[in-house]
């Protein structure tokens, strides 16, 4: 490998943590140089440990999940009942930049190792807390954990049918989506520290990450449209269906013409001239006559003839891989998607993004073996690598990113995301969209296009465009493209996610931008890359799932494999923002920019790890288990008491998701519930085994009370739990009620709107992520082409009335 990583010799972060978040968090910055020194205790974290498939696990080296994430990693170990083992501690945090806390395991308790604590003693370090609710929170220390926290954020009310319980999506996809946050909390706070001299504390909450991630702004959703998002569990269609080779295939349908395009590739000319079957809900109500006939018409056909088909007819289409398959897929191979690990020779995903200018991913290492790295460490004197300033200014920025200006050429909601938490952070990002083709997430609106202002009205876009500025140009005409040249010349950064021959054929590929600005980064973010035999396939969240393997470990294992919904979006979205952040480090310490690749996929592709680790070590192809989990017993979700509910239409159903983690919470279980069935002795082998029986006594047990008292009295007992919430219920959480997640906004056009905020709570703030509504189509047109690019009065009026810029959609123009 040519090159230096971003982070080589200028980042050093002691993890702490317990569990997938911490780990994925670390992984990321030691993928792009950074030294991550691991403090476990004498037994090793306990993710060492964890196995998917109950396999005997080396108490050296770990676990494939373990060695998967820890590549390149150091290894101390800490005895935190030994005073001179907790003075070595302290002497290497002392050296970090940064440190990872999660309050579980070993080392939670520890009081010096608190987050207060380590920032009192050590001003200069970041601590980046990983709890479920918040540092502050008034449900601070009640117990939770990734499952639980999926059913106060909203997505299990995605997946049907409305006769089973809802599901919660399959491998821990909640914890590595946190993880994602920590790695961006690290980056954002060493752009402060950097600048300062002092560090942060910066508090992840869990649930906020998930109600962010998870849900489409269901709350935007509900103020604008006046009515929940859904009132039902049902799969949508076309969706995930078997094929004539035992495979999956998903087919997806986003826009009207997509679906008349469906309706042809599949012979239903009467579908096609049935105008009620493009709307969703609609094709809902006639679940069943539409699904049998797009089962037997897939049952008829290989899966690879049907993605073959479908790409001709630009549909997003994709098969639905397991750990064995998405190692087999063509686009894969080539673009080399997959490593070997270096130690295992596992399989397992390369980082999500490529690098020029002279920057790339940091030469994988083998992960550490338990305390491989403590003696050396002994001997070592560690310092900060970043930079102790000698009168440092002891406040960090509020807003860390004013000054940095990015050209914002996103639609729908993966692509704007990756720019909005740093439009939070205080640099001005400009959408650029046109009056002929607006961000196509403007077509999700929730009034009738013969309403006024119709597209203003999609909580979508509302949801992830906040604080911009938006500039509308038609860059098919000659003084539409000469202005973006002109913006590109006074920014720092082009994002695009375009199809990938969009760009070049407009005269504005890389090379085009860097004539006008040698040091730009541009980031290209399409679905699947830019090369590769999937180039040209369209590819939306679903297609995202389906792809990567997370669809495959989502449902219940005798149904059929479940879209998961928006998450591979907002996560897709988090990953790019990082890769941004990396790249914009490179350019600080080199003086280069560069071309920034961050596909999709790659980063669904580093979530579904597990997958293809363990299938490559032991041949296991990990598969469906519903609401239980591939490493802990019992678990699910069960019915309780029927409720009330103020909108009309919603099923009146309660469930609660109860999940047992360890022997103590079982035995606190057994004496709550009381029942003669089951012993509190089973260890979890024993509770495997006996899951049936337990879920049917639980069942029993839960049924005829509400699930939040129920919640509340296992947890007081320390037993994680929660009721199971829709997604229009989010903002009534109590956790989130405490915190703000979801702020208040005047938007000119729609009025006041909730919009879920960025789950990242630093102590330099701001406190309030919000401060400006989304723009208006072209709302800020003359501010920029006058104030900025220098256009006068009469050229920009030249502009209105050449159809070059706008503020409203030309829908007799093409749109």
């Amino acid at each position: 490998m040519t090159g230096t990583p971003p982070l080589e010799g200028a980042f050093r972060v002691v993890d702490l943590s317990e569990g997938i978040p911490g780990a994925y968090a670390t992984k990321i910055v030691a993928d792009a140089g950074a030294e991550v020194i691991l403090l476990e205790p004498p037994a090793g974290k306990a993710l060492r440990r964890r196995s998917a498939i109950a396999a005997p696990v080396d108490p050296e080296f770990g676990g494939v999940l373990f060695q998967s994430l820890s590549c390149a990693k150091l290894s101390v170990v800490i005895d935190p009942v030994s005073g001179e083992d907790l003075e070595f501690a302290l002497r290497i945090i002392a050296g970090a930049d940064a440190v990872v806390w999660s309050g579980e395991g070993a080392f939670g308790a520890v009081p010096e190792f608190a987050p207060e604590a380590l920032r009192q003693r050590f001003p200069h370090l970041t601590v980046v807390a990983l709890t479920p609710f918040g540092l502050d929170n008034p449900w601070r220390g009640r117990p939770a954990n990734e499952f639980t926290l999926q059913s106060m954020a909203g997505s299990a009310w995605n997946h049907g049918p409305s006769d089973m319980a809802p599901t919660m999506l399959g491998g821990n996809q909640g914890d590595y989506a946190s993880g994602a946050a920590a790695a961006l909390g690290l980056l954002v706070s060493r752009v402060r520290t950097i600048a300062s001299g002092v560090g942060e504390t910066v508090d992840i909450a869990g649930l906020e990450v998930l109600q962010l991630t998870h849900c489409m702004f269901p709350m935007t959703f509900l103020d604008l449209a006046k009515r929940p998002h859904r009132l039902s569990r049902h799969d949508s269609l076309p969706g995930i269906h078997r094929t004539r080779d035992e495979r999956w295939v998903g087919l997806w349908v986003t826009t009207g013409q997509q679906w008349l395009d469906f309706c042809s590739m599949v012979g239903r000319e009467d579908w096609l001239e049935d105008a009620s079957l493009g709307l969703m809900d609609n094709r809902a109500t006639r679940y069943e006559e539409l699904v049998s006939y797009i089962d037997e018409w897939t049952a008829e056909r290989d899966c690879a003839d049907i993605v073959e088909l479908a790409a001709l007819f630009r549909l997003p289409v994709a098969e639905v891989t397991t750990g064995e398959t998405a190692l087999e897929q063509d686009h894969f191979v080539e673009r080399n998607f997959f490593i070997e690990n270096p130690r295992t020779k596992a399989a397992q995903p390369d980082v999500w993004y490529s690098m020029s200018g002279g920057a790339r991913r940091r030469e994988p290492l083998p992960a550490p073996g338990l305390g491989a790295d403590t003696e050396r460490l002994r001997a070592a004197e560690l310092s900060p690598l970043i930079p102790v300033q000698d009168k440092p200014t002891g406040e960090n920025a509020m807003l860390p990113f004013s000054g940095l200006r990015i050209v914002d050429m996103t639609a729908f909601w993966a692509g704007p995301i990756i720019a909005h938490p740093l439009a939070l952070l205080g640099a001005d990002v400009i959408h650029v969209e046109s009056a002929q083709r607006p961000d196509g997430i403007r077509m999700a609106m929730t009034v009738p296009m013969t309403e006024p202002n119709w597209w203003e009205t999609s909580p979508y876009f509302n949801g992830t465009n906040t604080m911009k500025r938006g500039l509308t140009l038609d860059l098919a005409q000659q003084p539409g493209k000469d202005a973006l040249l002109d913006l590109v010349a006074k920014s720092d950064v082009v994002i695009e996610n375009y199809s990938p021959r969009v760009m070049p054929q407009l005269g504005l590929g890389y090379d085009d931008l860097c004539a006008r600005r040698p040091d730009i980064v541009m980031l290209r973010a399409p679905g699947f890359g830019v090369t590769g035999p999937w180039v040209d396939r369209v590819a939306y969240a679903p297609t995202i799932d389906e792809a990567s393997g997370l669809s495959w470990v989502t449902g219940m294992p005798e149904d059929r494999p479940k879209i998961i919904g928006a998450a591979s979006d907002a996560v897709g979205g988090m990953h790019g923002t990082i890769a941004l952040l990396l790249a914009l480090e490179h350019r600080r310490r080199s003086g280069n920019g560069m071309l920034l690749e961050s596909p999709q996929i790659g980063p669904a592709l580093n979530v579904a790890v597990e997958q293809v680790a363990e299938f490559s070590t032991s041949g296991v192809v990990l598969g469906r288990v519903g609401n239980r989990s591939w490493t802990i017993a019992p678990q699910g979700v069960y019915r309780a008491a029927d409720r009330q509910n103020k909108y009309e239409g919603v099923a009146p159903d309660d469930w609660i998701a109860i999940s047992v983690e360890d022997d103590e919470q079982w035995r606190a279980l057994c004496e709550l519930v009381g029942s003669a069935e089951f012993s509190p002795e089973w260890d979890l082998a024993e509770r495997r085994a006996q899951h049936d029986v337990i879920d049917t006594v639980l069942g029993a047990w839960c049924a005829d009370r509400p699930a939040a008292a129920l919640a509340d009295e296992l947890a007081a007992a320390g037993v994680p739990a929660a009721a199971v919430l829709h997604p229009h219920e989010l903002a009534d959480a109590p956790p989130v009620q405490a915190s703000g997640l979801h702020e208040w906004v005047e938007h000119p056009v729609v009025g006041r709107i909730r919009v879920t905020g960025y789950p990242l709570r630093s102590s330099s703030g701001p406190t309030r992520w919000h401060r400006r509504p989304a723009p208006l189509l072209g709302e800020h047109n003359r501010e920029i082409l006058v104030d900025l690019l220098g256009r006068t009065d009469e050229e920009v009026d030249k502009l209105a009335a050449d159809g070059v810029i706008g503020t409203e959609v030309f829908v007799n123009r093409g749109w």
